[in-house]
């Protein structure tokens, strides 16, 4: 539930609020984003672009109430209604409210990616493993068999589909390094192996890269 994501380190805007003040508090947060609240009812998020455009800084928040952008996630959605908000819309944070649009906080993208890491076992030492299937012959469950039979287990689990439409990429990671077995056996069930990744350096390139991505999103 994306209401454990929940931070209450980024204050909302109130309308009576100055421009200068939400510049400042963007510039403070490494942000592009601010909620609008009246109370505790949420209003919606102020843009960076929306506020440069207005000549006097002194302004109250409260005049730029139609240029607010509406987008919100209800405390009881997934994660992943939270991703597909924040990438569809260039959000730098993602407001959080009840049933009744009270705000409770935001989430940031920080957060998102994190917990979205955690999820896919990223940082986890394993073997990734890239198949190409069809779609009629996709199976997780034989797929969790054929790993299982060897002794590990699946970690995560992505599908792509690819521009033709019949056939897809499936991406596994798988908690060994040494997966030459699962390979083997993948292969006796006329499986495409694109690609597989075991070895300790590309864990650690790994794990490397996304502690580059949490350090480049905290700027």
């Amino acid at each position: 539930m994306i209401k454990e994501l929940i931070s209450d380190k980024i204050v909302p805007l109130k309308l009576t609020d100055p421009v200068r003040l939400a510049v400042h508090m963007m510039e403070d947060n490494k942000v592009s984003h601010l909620p609008v609240v009246d109370g505790s009812s949420y209003l919606g998020l102020i843009s960076e672009s929306k506020l440069y455009a207005v000549g006097d800084d002194s302004t109250a928040i409260g005049s730029l109430v139609h240029e607010l952008e509406t987008h919100c996630i209800y405390e009881s959605q997934h994660c992943y209604d939270a991703l597909k908000l924040v990438a569809g819309f260039s959000l730098s944070v993602l407001p959080v409210v009840n049933d009744e649009k009270k705000f409770l906080g935001v989430v940031t993208i920080s957060d998102l990616v994190r917990d979205f890491a955690d999820s896919m076992s990223v940082t986890s030492p394993g073997t990734v493993i890239v198949l190409e299937i069809g779609q009629r012959d996709y199976s997780m469950e034989e797929l969790a068999h054929i790993v299982e039979s060897n002794d590990a287990k699946i970690l995560s689990s992505t599908i792509t589909s690819t521009p033709d439409n019949m056939k897809m990429e499936v991406t596994l990671k798988v908690n060994r390094l040494d997966a030459g077995s699962i390979l083997q056996t993948l292969h006796r069930y006329n499986y495409t192996i694109k690609a597989s990744y075991g070895e300790n350096e590309y864990d650690d390139g790994l794990q490397d890269r996304f502690q580059a991505l949490m350090r480049y999103i905290n700027i």
